[in-house]
């Protein structure tokens, strides 16, 4: 079923008749009678029955024109979204992020982005790179911005900025004023941890575990706000984002560490091939290839 097959059932009822109808849509009356012809092979119904010289609509005619107008109304807001789609203007993004990204980062720009195209349906899942990353590569996700995949799942990455930690140490620690503070200094100290699957806890136990500290002290949190309340309660200390602890929480001095690297690579988690990315995503990508780079 064509809409312009409906449209031309439509026109031919409110007309009157074939001949008004192919003059109001500028048809041959030809035409007029191609569509109805087709229009009744499909539903296997006529649709029309002649009385003398005007036609009348069948008990079948009757139950099309009262679904028609609702059927041409779904066509033309369908054909609508798809061409919003195609231009970008309307579809759906599923996108997956880490944090202190999510929110600190993240958030204001897709607010931006949202007014820029208001009929996009926007998903934004947030958790550790171990939670958003597999979604990705599952089709759950259309990307993510997350610390790096592991290599064997197949999903590229493109590093956007760096994640600095910083040493988040409570007010009134020993080591607020050590100068230089290095990371030989953090031996013997509870250090809290995020969760497993946080690829900011990998780089801390990849950096730390190579001078000779474990860093594990049983603690974890698989949140960055939780861990800023603990370090504020005296109960250890943490290696936090520096954007996460700018400013410091009360009762909470933040130092840099020398002596390791601790900067974390954050980026575009995305499948092999971005062509499969609808017009809306790969418009997604570009305002935050834009944006998180500088």
């Amino acid at each position: 079923m064509e809409l312009r097959q409906l449209e031309t059932f439509l026109t031919i009822v409110k007309e009157g008749s074939f001949a008004k109808a192919a003059e109001k849509l500028e048809y041959a009356q030809s035409t007029i009678t191609v569509h109805v012809q087709q229009l009744e092979a499909e539903l296997g119904v006529k649709l029309f029955a002649r009385q003398g010289k005007q036609m009348q609509l069948t008990e079948a005619g009757k139950v099309l024109w009262e679904q028609a107008a609702v059927l041409r109304q779904r066509a033309v807001a369908l054909q609508q979204t798809m061409r919003e789609i195609i231009t970008g203007e309307a579809g759906q993004i599923r996108l997956g992020a880490i944090e202190p990204t999510a929110s600190l980062r993240l958030a204001p720009l897709l607010i931006t982005f949202s007014r820029t195209f208001p009929k996009l349906r926007l998903a934004l899942e947030v958790g550790n790179a171990a939670l958003v990353n597999p979604r990705v590569q599952a089709g759950e996700l259309d990307f993510a911005i997350s610390s790096p995949p592991e290599a064997q799942t197949g999903l590229t990455f493109e590093p956007l900025f760096f994640e600095d930690l910083r040493v988040l140490l409570p007010a009134h620690h020993f080591l607020v004023n050590k100068e230089p503070l290095e990371a030989t200094d953090l031996k013997g100290q509870r250090i809290l941890l995020t969760d497993r699957g946080c690829g900011y806890r990998a780089v801390i136990e990849n950096a730390l575990l190579s001078l000779g500290i474990n860093p594990f002290s049983g603690i974890e949190m698989g949140s960055i706000e939780i861990l800023k309340q603990a370090v504020q309660g005296e109960l250890g200390i943490a290696l936090l984002p520096g954007v996460a602890v700018t400013p410091p929480p009360s009762q909470t001095v933040v130092r840099k560490l020398q002596g390791v690297d601790l900067r974390v690579p954050v980026g575009l988690v995305s499948p092999p091939e971005e062509c499969h990315l609808g017009r809306p995503q790969q418009e997604l990508l570009a305002f935050l290839r834009a944006h998180l780079q500088k």
